[in-house]
């Protein structure tokens, strides 16, 4: 591993001091968005320490650098008077082996978000932060957005009746309310709920967004959505293949060679319909590395694509090399089939993830894939998929 690269990437400072020097060195060069160059300062220098940090947070931060000078670890949180909204923790702990030494970070931490629900104020115990997605706090109950984040505001901006407040009707009317509602009370029962839904944007286009909702703590009725993605058209010289089948049977292995013969350099296609209720999948591969492989071969979901997809919460995922994988299903049935590399693209439905794309290659590609490569070809395997759900009731076809 190159420290050196772990270090400049570090989001936050990292620091050291050497006590008998009395002298704070910084390891690498990252700045607060209030401060910017007096961060460091704020480590150094006491005085200018209690003009910008909020005044009840001053107890907490004495008592951090008394923890320090007597070269204990120690750990606080703070907020600064230019970001009252934002914590950051600081963080701090002796050398092992060297006491006049003492290493620490400073970093950007949490709050809970604060909003209004039925009167009285609440908090969710994930915070807006600093998100570069939007998300919203919706009271499922009264039906209204309690409160969001700035990127959020600026997305749905147009879309409220007056002012920068909206309501649910104003970016989710109708069925699309409806559907939200019915995600959003699922993640109460369940804890979470993640899948794809459409809202109406401040354009007043109608995009479908790739939705995670969870449960705040402040009540029963509050859950916060994140939007992870913002769709933005995508231009593209690649050719719809044509999915309508008019005139001929309907194939999903014909539907999957169509798509295929558009991936000039992949070497195998796979669709991997994903039963975790019944803790399996089932494959279906076209293409020369899958030609030998068992149409529909069911598979235990343990060790699966999918399950690294949803236990980590992956838009997509990459394997460069698949003789460096400790995935089962890697060893089990692409590595045998000569796979060297793969994308996998996730596919959800209202009850959650029911499909994944997968394109295979017969080399390692290290830092190789994009998703804008393959993106155009999402819709029309939405679209095959769908269909053979429909004529097949998930069976081979």
């Amino acid at each position: 591993m190159d420290f050196s690269l772990w270090i400049a990437t570090f989001p936050g400072l990292l620091w050291e001091i050497e006590h008998r020097r009395s002298r704070l060195k910084l390891l690498n060069q990252w700045v607060t968005p209030s401060l910017g160059e007096d961060t460091a300062r704020m480590l150094k220098d006491a005085r200018f320490r209690r003009r910008v940090v909020v005044k009840s947070d001053h107890t907490l931060l004495d008592e951090f650098w008394e923890m320090v000078s007597s070269r204990q670890a120690a750990l606080v949180s703070f907020r600064l008077n230019g970001e009252p909204d934002v914590a950051y923790c600081l963080q701090g702990w002796p050398h092992p082996h060297d006491p006049e030494k003492y290493f620490g970070m400073l970093k950007e931490s949490v709050l809970p978000a604060a909003f209004v629900a039925d009167g009285e104020a609440g908090f969710c115990q994930l915070s807006l932060g600093r998100a570069q997605y939007p998300v919203l706090i919706l009271n499922v109950r009264q039906k209204e957005i309690a409160t969001c984040n700035e990127t959020a505001r600026n997305l749905f901006a147009g879309a409220a009746r007056g002012g920068n407040e909206f309501m649910l009707d104003d970016i989710a009317p109708g069925d699309m309310g409806k559907t939200l509602l019915r995600a959003a009370r699922h993640a109460l029962e369940e804890e979470v709920w993640a899948g794809a839904i459409r809202l109406r944007n401040g354009a007043g286009s109608i995009p479908k967004f790739k939705v995670r909702i969870s449960p705040c703590s402040a009540g029963p009725d509050i859950v916060r959505i994140a939007l992870l993605n913002i769709p933005e058209r995508q231009e593209s010289g690649v050719d719809m293949p044509d999915m309508s089948f008019a005139g001929e049977p309907f194939s999903l292995r014909t539907g999957l060679e169509k798509l295929l013969a558009l991936c000039p350099g992949v070497s195998g296609l796979m669709f991997s319909d994903i039963q975790s209720w019944h803790g399996r999948v089932e494959v279906y591969g076209v293409g020369r590395l899958f030609s030998s492989l068992a149409w529909g071969a069911p598979h235990a979901y343990e060790g699966t694509i999918a399950q690294d997809i949803e236990r980590f919460g992956l838009e997509s995922l990459v394997v460069e090399d698949t003789l460096d994988s400790i995935k089962s299903i890697d060893w089990a049935v692409f590595i045998p089939c000569g796979v060297r590399s793969y994308f996998a693209k996730p596919f959800y439905s209202a009850q959650g993830l029911h499909a994944v794309l997968i394109f295979a290659f017969d080399a390692p590609a290290p830092g190789a894939f994009s998703d804008v490569r393959f993106r155009p070809l999402y819709e029309p395997f939405a679209r095959l998929v769908a269909r053979w759900r429909t004529m097949n009731q998930g069976q081979p076809s």
